[in-house]
């Protein structure tokens, strides 16, 4: 569909996009072998292209923060430990730590002692890599049956370093024990990690982002990490101090107990409703609707290949206000008919005469209105799928339900004969049904108050589609949905020291400490966040906060962000970007403007103009070019 391509010093990196329609694996696959056809054209010096594919959906489902006064090595074994464990619990595809230095073993050569013995660094760089090698060495033949055999040569312990020889000049062998030491310790930190709970001062701390299997169900892999990392706080975490920053398996449950609690809140709406109209049996023969629709729709959803997410969410909570309706006419229609007809069973099938097909017509109407969601193209289509599958589902359902269970349910929990209560409610009703036809023949019958209506009407239409249009009403995709969390972006020039990076970090988490809105954070130094959508990156001019708000505030998570951008507005020499996750598909900036000419430097004047022109416009925000790494 469309290539991009951004180079840089010593790098370049080419985006592929492919239609919404494409065979992805095929695509894919495809790519990879133009890839290794041309690598036949690129430099000697280059190092094979990389082919990886970018998910948008591959982001963490767990943040964990582990805090503790632990020395660097301790901190390391640590990471290695809970690594380890983690990947190991059913769900999880893979664990990234940040914020510990990896092992790094150090071989100090004497310099007196290579020209002592005639050797050169390189012979001594040759004879560990030979060691560390994994070179096949033959074959061995065993009941007519030849396996291949490979000398494993991977060094495992640091020790085994100065059991290596070197063969000098006159043919002996000497070891690297006898010309260098060796060191076994660590890197250079490539991550700096950092965690704050209560508004206390942030502590150094190692961060662990779990990741969930593709098609994996976040809410069971979130509690088995949870679960182990309760065994682990009896163990190896006893003296540590665990912060969850991030906890999707939270937020699903938190939108599942929602739905839940309207769907119970509508069946109370719908039984009270018809309690007070026709009776307590009928009530409850029409709020049963609710739930066999939604366990027919889950199977069918099972059936599909679909999955309760976000969006089917929202799809099941605006269904709830439609699939009880032709419940509550049948309902309806069979307890009027039982006054008409000798038993429950007329009464039933009587209803289903009259009001079947027109019940199915309309809920056939409704699917068609949903139905045309399909065909909508590109990343918004592949995105709202689950909205006509999970409504048409549901719909499907109610009408099944509607015709087929509701007229068996009402057979068996209705009655003929009418209590006290009951007659009491029909008199009532049969009032507001005389009441209300009395005022409406009064407004069919009087001409002036006709058209009165028809011009109301009309205007209220006229004015229904000029809010949009004049701009009074809003127009948003998809609006932001209050969430439990942001995350902030730290950039400075490349080049950067991590530490350098690391001093910037500092001021923003010192000017996070005061909001009341926030619950704790952590902060990761060489690296950009995994919730922007964007490829993560790597680095030492990189950082990212995510930053977990209070269950009780008073801002919403936008608010929010607006003030932590006040907050840090003045700190200088970096680009700090406060963001909260988009409820809508992937996508990158609302307004995109691309630059073409044959100039490079022409053009990076051009872009860094433009660049000022459009921070300078009132409502602009977080503008960003291309050339800022360009030295």
């Amino acid at each position: 569909d469309k290539l991009t391509s951004t180079s840089r010093e010593g790098m370049s990196m080419v985006t592929v996009q492919f239609n919404a329609s494409a065979d992805l694996d095929k695509s894919i696959q495809n790519l990879k072998d133009a890839v290794d056809a041309a690598k036949t054209s690129l430099p000697q010096e280059a190092n094979d292209p990389v082919v990886s594919e970018v998910n948008f959906a591959e982001q963490p489902v767990l943040i964990i923060s582990v805090t503790g006064d632990y020395p660097p090595a301790i901190f390391t074994e640590l990471g290695d430990d809970l690594k380890k464990e983690l990947q190991d619990v059913a769900g999880v595809s893979r664990v990234d730590v940040s914020g510990v230095r990896d092992r790094e073993v150090q071989v100090v050569v004497n310099k007196a002692k290579l020209e002592q013995y005639g050797l050169r660094l390189m012979d001594v760089v040759g004879a560990i890599q030979s060691a560390n090698a994994s070179l096949p060495v033959g074959a061995i033949t065993v009941d007519n049956v030849e396996y291949a055999l490979n000398f494993e040569g991977d060094i495992t312990e640091a020790a085994q370093i100065n059991d290596i020889a070197i063969q000098v000049s006159s043919g002996a062998n000497i070891y690297i024990r006898d010309i260098a030491d060796i060191v076994n310790g660590l890197e250079r930190p490539t991550s700096i990690s950092r965690a704050s709970q209560n508004g206390e001062p942030s502590r150094s701390s190692l961060t662990l982002s779990v990741f969930k299997s593709s098609g994996g169900n976040i809410v069971t892999t979130v509690d088995a990490v949870k679960e182990r990392l309760e065994e682990l706080k009896k163990d190896v975490l006893a003296d540590s101090d665990v912060v969850l920053a991030l906890d999707q398996g939270e937020q699903v449950n938190h939108d599942l107990t929602e739905l839940t609690q309207v769907g119970f809140e509508t069946m109370l709406l719908v039984m009270l409703t018809l309690f007070l109209t026709i009776g307590w049996r009928e009530a409850l023969v029409a709020g049963a609707s609710i739930p066999l629709s939604f366990l027919i729709a889950f199977i069918g959803l099972q059936a599909s290949g679909n999955t309760i997410n976000f969006i089917s969410l929202f799809a099941l909570i605006l269904a709830i206000g439609i699939l009880v309706d032709s419940g509550i006419v049948v309902t309806e229609a069979i307890h009027t008919r039982m006054r008409r007809f000798p038993t429950k069973m007329e009464a039933a099938q009587a209803s289903l005469r009259e009001y079947g097909w027109p019940l199915i017509a309309g809920t056939m109407a409704t699917v068609a209105m949903f139905a045309p969601l399909f065909f909508i193209s590109g990343i918004v289509g592949e995105f709202i799928k689950s909205i006509p599958f999970t409504l048409i589902f549901v719909l499907m359902a109610s009408i099944f339900v509607a015709l087929g269970l509701v007229p068996l349910i009402a057979i068996m929990f209705t009655s003929k004969e009418s209590n006290r209560l009951e007659k009491r409610q029909e008199e009532y009703t049969h009032l507001f049904q005389e009441w209300y036809r009395a005022r409406l023949n009064s407004v069919l019958e009087n001409r002036r108050v006709q058209n009165m209506f028809l011009w109301g009407f009309t205007a209220a239409f006229v004015l229904a589609l000029a809010l949009p249009i004049s701009g009074l009403l809003q127009t948003i995709f998809f609006p932001q949905e209050d969430i439990d969390y942001v995350f902030a972006e730290i950039e400075k020039p490349r080049g950067t020291t991590l530490e350098e990076t690391d001093l910037v970090v500092r001021q923003v988490e010192e000017a996070l400490y005061g909001n009341p809105d926030i619950a704790a954070f952590v902060s990761t130094t060489g690296g950009s966040s995994a919730l922007s959508g964007a490829a993560q990156g790597t680095g030492g001019n990189l950082a990212n906060i995510t930053i977990l708000l209070k269950k009780e505030r008073t801002n919403t998570s936008s608010q929010v962000v607006r003030d932590i951008k006040n907050a840090v507005g003045t700190i200088q020499g970096a680009d700090i970007r406060i963001s909260e996750p988009n409820n809508g598909p992937p996508s990158g900036a609302p307004v995109l403007i691309t630059f073409l000419g044959d100039d490079l430097d022409e053009l990076e004047q051009v872009t860094l103009r433009a660049e000022k022109l459009l921070a300078s416009i009132e409502g602009a925000s977080d503008v960003q070019s291309s050339v800022k790494d360009s030295g």
